[in-house]
């Protein structure tokens, strides 16, 4: 009976850590991402300049959390590294607001995105590694969605302080909530694992040897690019159909609200369905959520588009976190994550803000929400050709070996 008692009140502990950790890194980051394209607009920005500064980002994101997460699984700490990259980025931050120059912000988030970036797919592993040898099974959609809460809750308030102060008063936000969740993890150790190996024995390259990993970040990379460029060009469709960018705060939250009921039922999600079956649902949405901003004429119907995030990102990820979770070995959890993260969500930003921004001077707004309605629907349809594809290869594959093992007999 005591050792249950104990068993129980350790997993009070590590839901109640992971969910405060979520809560206050996802509120830290509302104070950064929904609003850095609306500080440079105030700033005289135009589109393809904010698009050039979003895409130099992107690529410092497709090599960043692949170093972090090798450096993570290689010192067995995620801790640690999580602890550095939140307290850098959030320091860095501190200095943008004194700001002015395209050429300084864009040298500043730059080296922001590159402590910054590894933060949310290394929390996504801690907190997988961290729940399943739990006696008694925690979903990752239950912790998981006290971030959308921190999010959505924090989003409303930043946005309360702009309308009262400026856009640049809510940078040193995020140092505040990064300082919560320092403490946080300080004070309440971690659980890693004690298993150290070289960076040769690591050999974080035989990732992409597995066709089905290879074959995953190739689609996650085209799906995420029309959803990344439609986050990073919000301002711009609210101005279109006669909104404020002001508002653009309360869009994502909304957002981010949108995501909870989908991460509370992800539990039964999983239970009953394989998370690639997850991920090909998401793909339904995300090509439903470019055909409604092609749709859009008015504010409320921008609002109204806000609540597919919860079918379409916050399903993808509550598939995909158990997806390369299944494929990666016990060595490179982290690095399949990091990984992942830092070739899709960086290619995609690079295509979808430097891309985006081009291609809305050059032939307008609603164009772009076409073009990625047709690019969410072709490469859908491709990764699931995918599937057949790959038992072709094994099949041919076992057929060749069994003809090389009869003839090795006759030799």
């Amino acid at each position: 009976m005591k050792q249950m008692a104990a068993a129980i009140m350790n997993i009070s502990k590590v839901r109640l850590k992971f969910s405060l950790l979520e809560f206050l890194f996802f509120g830290a980051c509302a104070a950064y991402y929904p609003f850095i394209v609306v500080f440079m607009q105030t700033l005289g920005f135009n589109n393809t300049t904010i698009g050039t500064i979003v895409a130099i980002n992107s690529f410092i994101v497709i090599i960043s959390p692949i170093f972090w997460g090798i450096v993570s699984d290689w010192t067995r700490s995620v801790r640690k590294v999580f602890v550095l990259c939140i307290s850098v980025a959030s320091l860095l931050l501190l200095s943008l607001p004194f700001l002015q120059s395209a050429l300084l912000i864009g040298l500043l988030l730059s080296l922001v995105t590159f402590f910054e970036s590894t933060l949310a797919p290394l929390l996504d592993s801690w907190v997988v590694r961290g729940i399943k040898d739990q006696p008694v099974k925690i979903n990752y959609g239950g912790i998981r969605v006290w971030g959308s809460i921190g999010y959505a809750l924090m989003v409303y308030i930043y946005t309360l302080v702009i309308q009262e102060t400026s856009v640049s008063a809510i940078f040193p936000f995020y140092g505040i909530m990064a300082l919560l969740a320092v403490i946080l993890l300080l004070r309440n150790g971690s659980e890693e694992p004690l298993v150290h190996l070289s960076l040769r024995e690591l050999k974080p390259g035989r990732l992409f040897r597995n066709f089905r990993y290879v074959i995953f970040l190739i689609f996650s990379t085209f799906i995420m690019i029309p959803h990344r460029a439609t986050f990073i060009f919000l301002p711009n469709i609210i101005e279109s159909v006669g909104g404020q960018k002001e508002q653009v705060g309360l869009l994502f939250s909304l957002v981010a609200i949108s995501e909870i009921p989908m991460f509370l039922i992800s539990a039964k999600l999983t239970a009953r369905f394989k998370p690639i079956h997850l991920i090909i649902a998401s793909t339904i949405f995300f090509a439903l959520r470019q055909a409604f901003y092609f749709m859009a004429t008015t504010p409320f119907h921008v609002v109204l588009i806000q609540f597919t995030q919860g079918p379409s990102f916050a399903l993808y990820l509550s598939g995909m976190v158990y997806y390369l979770y299944s494929l990666a070995p016990e060595e490179l959890k982290s690095t399949s994550q990091t990984m992942a993260a830092s070739i899709s969500f960086g290619l995609s930003g690079i295509i979808g803000s430097f891309g985006g921004g081009w291609f809305i001077d050059n032939f307008g707004l609603r164009p772009m929400y076409l073009l990625g309605m047709i690019t969410s629907i072709v490469i859908s349809l491709l990764f699931l050709t995918s599937f057949p594809i790959e038992k072709l290869i094994i099949k041919r594959g076992s057929i060749a070996l069994c003809k090389e093992e009869q003839g090795s007999l006759f030799d």
